[in-house]
């Protein structure tokens, strides 16, 4: 651990400054914990226009420009300005990336409808027209601004495909490398499915916006274009965020779970540890309700849930507009999250269509936006004439709203198709939320019948079935369900905090990146 002076995490999102997946939970918690365990830690995140405006900005401490390729037909090389600002959340040093390709971006990583209003060619829900150049801007502008600040960390801990290109222009960038001659990197592959590896689709412009050889481009290339997860691989350390997704990645025969990349690994002999992510529990403890925001107090690992059914009428209250919420008496299902094929919308809408056909007592409370598709479907399900009361469609992202649906609900389903962790599951059963999950991926932590439920077959039927087996298990058995709450929540504190996450995970991670060594769990 002597050895780790410095991390620099590089990420674009961050609790509080920059929010849209699980990638801002994983880099703020694994910051605060690293500070907490005293090692300087500064997280490099860029300035979008979406900061909240209660932010007071602070002056540059760095500016340097960077030539970056445009997408007109000559790939006409432009200098951007950029400055790095500073501020400080929780002991972290956060370093702003402004430029203005960040500060014109209402959304981290897609358009939002106030963008489609102004402009119909950027349609809500769709990715930036120029994300590498802001993955581009963002690597750059971790190593630059090092190197002008004298300050060369230990470690880049580089966060998905937005920032894989940095560990190559770390080692092979004759203008950077060596000023990193001490320097190692981290990378962390949170979702490796199709549309989240950050390809580059041809060697000529990726050569331009990275600045390195077509030799070293051409050995990260993956059906014909370059791929970050790949270029990175030479030059740093890869984890998954969980010990089941790395097998699952490795393993892979087609293209479901990491499209080709699980393949390509392995047929290059690189590996790829498996690290399950931690969780902050304070935000979610709902013992503390002055820090989770609910209205009342409870506690699952005593059995006090008392507070668990008055928020269940906040919650009521909150949705008397869609319909009327029914009491204690009905299970009420919940699932929070991205409406994405991923996250398995199109089972949930069938199976929940299934269970209302058969007019059986539930309810079921969905909070989410995101494809048009899904968001569709779940509008059609919900507003149907035998939906009223049974379905409420929250077509949203709100945290405090998640908070208050998790502490009302008595269970979470996660049908995913494939999942890298999961963090979902760990907000619900620290509020009392039982998780009701496809055992795949990250989801694997969850002990069918111990810490929550969990069904084989990713289908309509297997979900169906879980919501059938749960359903009894309601009427029949509160006394399991009881003690099923509190093993959940005591599971999550004793194994799953960052601290521990860092000390047994990380830590020797960062130790082997340093060292050369082979990576292995402490």
């Amino acid at each position: 651990m002597l050895r780790v002076l410095s991390v620099w995490h590089v990420c674009r999102e961050y609790t509080g400054i920059a929010e849209a997946g699980g990638v801002k939970d994983v880099a703020s918690g694994l910051a605060r914990a690293l500070v907490r365990a005293g090692i300087p830690t500064t997280a490099v995140v860029p300035l979008y226009g979406l900061l909240p405006r209660d932010y007071q900005v602070p002056d540059p401490i760095a500016s340097f420009t960077m030539p970056i390729p445009d997408h007109d037909e000559t790939w006409t090389i432009r200098e951007e300005p950029v400055q790095l600002r500073p501020l400080f959340l929780d002991g972290v040093r956060i370093l702003l990336v402004d430029s203005p390709r960040f500060a014109e971006k209402r959304g981290v990583y897609t358009y939002t409808p106030e963008d489609e209003k102004l402009n119909q060619h950027k349609r809500r829900g769709t990715g930036h027209w120029d994300f590498l150049q802001m993955n581009a801007i963002l690597a750059r502008s971790a190593l630059v601004g090092s190197l002008v600040l004298n300050e060369a960390p230990s470690l880049f801990h580089c966060h998905d495909g937005h920032a894989a290109l940095l560990p190559a222009m770390m080692r092979e960038d004759p203008r950077l490398a060596a000023g990193f001659a001490r320097t190692a990197a981290v990378l962390t592959i949170h979702n490796a499915g199709a549309g989240y590896h950050q390809e580059i689709w041809d060697k000529r412009f990726a050569r331009l916006l990275t600045g390195l050889s077509m030799p070293i481009l051409e050995q990260a290339l993956l059906d014909g274009m370059v791929d970050p997860f790949l270029l990175a691989a030479p030059y740093a350390l890869l984890n998954t965020v969980s010990e089941q997704y790395a097998r699952e990645l490795l393993e892979e025969n087609d293209k479901e779970r990491g499209a080709g990349l699980g393949r390509a690994l392995r047929e290059r002999g690189i590996p790829l540890a498996g690290i399950t992510n931690g969780v902050d529990p304070s935000p979610y403890d709902p013992r503390c309700p002055e820090k989770t925001g609910l209205p009342f107090r409870f506690d699952p690992s005593t059995g006090d849930v008392g507070g668990r059914q008055r928020c269940r009428q906040v919650l009521a209250e909150r949705l008397a507009p869609l319909g009327q919420l029914p009491g204690p008496g009905v299970p009420l299902y919940a699932f929070i999250g991205r409406l994405t094929s991923q996250k398995g919308v199109d089972v949930l809408v069938a199976a929940i269509r299934l269970w209302l056909r058969q007019k059986k007592q539930a309810a079921f409370v969905v909070l989410g936006e995101g494809e048009k598709w899904a968001e569709d479907s779940m509008r059609s399900l919900a507003s149907d004439a035998g939906s009223r009361g049974s379905v409420f469609f929250l077509p949203t992202y709100d945290p405090a709203l998640a908070k208050l649906i998790d502490a009302s609900s008595d269970f979470l389903l996660i049908p995913s198709i494939y999942e890298p962790c999961g963090l979902t599951d760990f907000h619900a059963q620290l509020l009392g939320c039982i998780p009701v999950v496809h055992r795949v991926g990250g989801l694997v932590k969850v002990e069918d019948g111990v810490t929550g439920f969990s069904y084989e077959e990713h289908s309509t039927a297997g979900l169906s079935g879980a919501i059938d087996r749960t359903s009894a298990l309601f009427a029949r058995d509160p006394e399991l369900l009881a003690r099923i709450r509190r093993q959940g929540f005591e599971r999550v504190l004793s194994r799953y905090t960052w601290e521990r996450v860092l000390e047994s995970g990380y830590m020797p991670l960062y130790e082997s990146a340093l060292t050369g060594d082979e990576w292995t769990r402490g």
